[in-house]
Formats: C-alpha cells, structure tokens, sequence
C-alpha cells in the first residue's frame, strides 16, 4: 500500500513539476506587484473617420493593416469595458473605442512572456490551460494525502512532533487568513 502512495506521489510530482514552478513564480510576482500587463507593449492610436454602427471590427483591421501593424490571429469581437471591442488572444490583442468627440481610439496590446504566464495562472487564456490548472489542483491534494499516508504510516518515530507539526500548520494557517481578510 505505501509503495502505491510513493509511486502515485512520485510521478505526479514530476509531471507537473513545470507548471507548480511557473504557479510558484507567477504568484509570488504577482503578490509582488507584478501583473499580467508588467512588460507588455501597448499603443494608441487615433482614428478620425466615420464608422459605420456594427462595423468597428472592420474598420479596426482595416486601420491594422493601412499601418502595416500586426493583426491578431483571432478575429472573433469580445465585449470589453464600456463601449470597447477587442480582437486577438491573450498574447496580442487589438482594440477599438469610440470617444465622445466621435473619433475613435485604437489599442495595441503584446503582452511578456510573464504576462501571458500570469494570465494562464489566473485562468483568463484559453480553456486548454484550464484542463491542466485543474489537473495539478487535484494532484495537489493527491500529493498531500500520499505525503501524509507514506509520512505517518512508514515513520512511527516522531509521530507526536508530527502530529503537532500539521496542527501547527493548520493553526497558523487559519490565524493568518483569517487576520488577512478582517
């Protein structure tokens, strides 16, 4: 049975080693003021022509392109906040806004290799990272419980320093959240 726990412990640990390192840091610089737009290159631009209700995604291409600036791969229109329309995914994206003065403001967005991996930690890119997160969200909790299992039934010696151990953890843990959030 232990064997069963170590080996269950041992190659989930390594398969998604990759992705609780990346977890790792993008939380810690993003706990550290880091965001999802740190590093990233974004741009105005100005349109001053009349566009046609239902047509701001074609008139945004269109100026992309008149300008000889890189177009999205993915043209499908996303609601943003407020009036604005976006196009692209979550590496490159463009965007177009009507201002009140009836002229329109276009917006480049290329985000950093650190940006797209905070936005994948945060679940804000495609739905296939998703499938993974939640993956390595379950495996967490397997990894625990084999730890516990191997740790506690393997080791007797030291099982009172254990035992105090986890309630410390969890003590400390609930005191601090809780401290946290009032």
């Amino acid at each position: 049975m232990t064997k069963q726990f170590r080996n269950i412990h041992i190659y989930l640990s390594l398969f998604f080693l990759p992705i609780a390192l990346m977890y790792a840091a993008t939380g810690i610089l993003y706990i550290s003021g880091f965001n999802q737009d740190s590093w990233a290159t974004k741009y105005n631009y100005t349109l001053t022509q009349n566009v046609e209700e239902g047509k701001e995604i074609d008139a945004l291409v269109q100026y992309l392109k008149d300008n000889n600036l890189s177009i999205p791969s993915d043209l499908t229109p996303k609601k943003g906040r407020g009036e604005e329309l976006s196009v692209g995914s979550t590496h490159y994206s463009a965007s177009i806004k009507k201002n009140a003065d009836s002229t329109y403001t276009i917006t480049t967005l290329k985000r950093s290799i650190i940006g797209d991996m905070i936005m994948l930690h945060k679940a804000k890119a495609k739905w296939y990272f998703d499938v993974l997160a939640i993956g390595f969200g379950i495996t967490l909790a397997l990894l625990y419980l084999s730890g516990l299992m191997i740790t506690l039934f393997n080791s007797k010696k030291n099982r009172s320093i254990q035992y105090a151990t986890i309630l410390a953890g969890c003590i400390i843990s609930i005191a601090l959240g809780a401290l946290s959030v009032l």
